[in-house]
């Protein structure tokens, strides 16, 4: 004899939940309630023809705008009007909510289909990188992209920000630290980040943060590489650069050594924003889309120095109306010259490791106080620094444009000399007598 079903209680139907395929839960006496994976739940009965026969159940209606009382007293009447043969009054009123049913569960579903995509973390990581962007630099966009679109959404794409979990999360980033250290610790910061923006858009309590503070293996870090202490060594790079094949490359390296402007915006400069007649080049803080061009937003002018010049205009000469200073190379998407060539550059000429092209920053803020006597306020200025505190930005006011100018050059000659000669260099204090 077959065991009887445990009739079901309207707590049991209202705490119901849905899993990936549908699942039933039977009340007895042929009734059952059917749990779709979107989150419907329908009533289906069975019942028994005249002739025996047992058609497939059909659906009289929908939880909870029909409660487990009334499904059962219209349960019974389907199963009377079945056996008696009183098709219109029972099975076909039956039949006629199911198909109702059915369409009323196709639009449920597709909202909850909707709903899942707009909760997918592709589609937040979207939203999110798109809110940043006009608060970022172009490269800090770039790298999040990157890092989002190449690591994150190839393993949680699909997954739904309103019940991600710290142990969803865990192994994409461990993953990562085994093979980019550096990229997983921006990922985990762009991961917080992210739920954050969860938060904000209502998909997750205010309290539903993940735990990532010590999720990945303790890393020894460390400046970018940079040469501030051996001035061979620093000879040996500039020769190097000069001696590249590439000439476009060539004229980024350089433009990026002699005025320790961040590499982005070198390989970004239009020619509307040098004037080779003066020697000086007036970069905006923002693009023309809003973005961020300089780090910290704002303008910022510097002098070109006669090695910056000279590369300029053999570029001008090579000029067929581009827009920007540093064309792309082959195969590059970019409107102008990307700035991982110059870093790829480096590699080529052996100094990986070694030297960066944002190295060159650090190389001016070391060798120009220690081998020039630069002012450190005026090397502060000169790599557009941002003032730490109120007192500071109101100092910073004072451009020190004239200082700039003098050291800047003072800077391409320390750096040519160390390149054709290794010559002793003299002390600003002494140039500017």
């Amino acid at each position: 004899m077959p065991k009887l079903a445990t009739p079901l209680t309207e707590l049991q139907v209202s705490k119901a939940k849905p899993k990936v395929k549908p699942h039933t839960l039977s009340d007895g006496n042929g009734l059952a309630l059917v749990v779709h994976p979107s989150g419907v739940k329908s009533w289906t009965v069975r019942y028994r023809l005249p002739d025996g026969s047992r058609p497939a159940p059909v659906t009289i209606g929908h939880y909870p705008a029909m409660t487990l009382a009334q499904a059962r007293a219209k349960a019974v009447d389907v199963q009377r009007d079945a056996r008696l043969g009183r098709v219109s009054a029972g099975i076909r009123e039956a039949r006629r909510v199911a198909v109702e049913a059915s369409v009323a569960r196709g639009v449920i579903e597709e909202q909850a289909r909707e709903a899942r995509e707009n909760a997918s973390f592709r589609a937040v990581s979207g939203r999110w990188l798109a809110a940043k962007r006009p608060s970022w630099a172009v490269e800090t966009h770039r790298k999040a992209r990157l890092v989002v679109d190449s690591y994150l959404v190839p393993k949680l794409g699909d997954l739904d920000m309103r019940v991600i979990e710290t142990k969803d999360v865990r192994p994409v980033l461990v993953e990562m630290a085994h093979l980019t250290p550096q990229l997983a610790r921006k990922a985990r910061q762009y991961m917080g980040s992210i739920i954050d923006q969860a938060i904000d858009e209502g998909l997750r309590s205010d309290e539903s943060t993940l735990r990532l503070v010590r999720i990945l293996p303790k890393l020894k870090t460390g400046h970018m590489p940079a040469v501030t202490d051996d001035d061979a060594q620093l000879g040996a790079v500039m020769t190097a650069i000069y001696e590249y094949g590439n000439r476009v490359v060539r004229a980024a390296l350089i433009l990026t050594a002699v005025t320790a402007i961040r590499p982005g915006v070198a390989v970004s400069a239009r020619w509307s924003e040098i004037d080779l007649d003066v020697g000086e080049w007036r970069i905006p803080g923002l693009n023309p889309d809003g973005s961020r061009r300089m780090k910290t937003g704002q303008d910022f002018n510097t002098s070109l120095p006669r090695q910056a010049l000279e590369v300029l205009r053999e570029m001008h000469s090579l000029r067929a109306g581009e827009e920007f200073v540093f064309p792309p190379q082959a195969r590059q998407k970019t409107k102008h010259l990307h700035r991982d060539s110059l870093s790829k550059a480096l590699r080529e000429m052996g100094f990986q490791g070694q030297h960066t092209t944002h190295g060159f920053r650090a190389s001016l803020r070391t060798l120009g106080r220690e081998r020039l006597n630069i002012d450190v306020d005026v090397l502060e200025s000169q790599l557009a620094h941002a003032p730490k505190d109120e007192v500071q930005a109101a100092y910073a006011r004072v451009k020190f444009k004239e200082q700039r100018r003098m050291v800047m050059q003072a800077w391409a000659d320390y750096l040519d000399d160390l390149r054709t000669s290794g010559s002793k260099v003299t002390p600003l204090r002494r140039l500017a007598r």
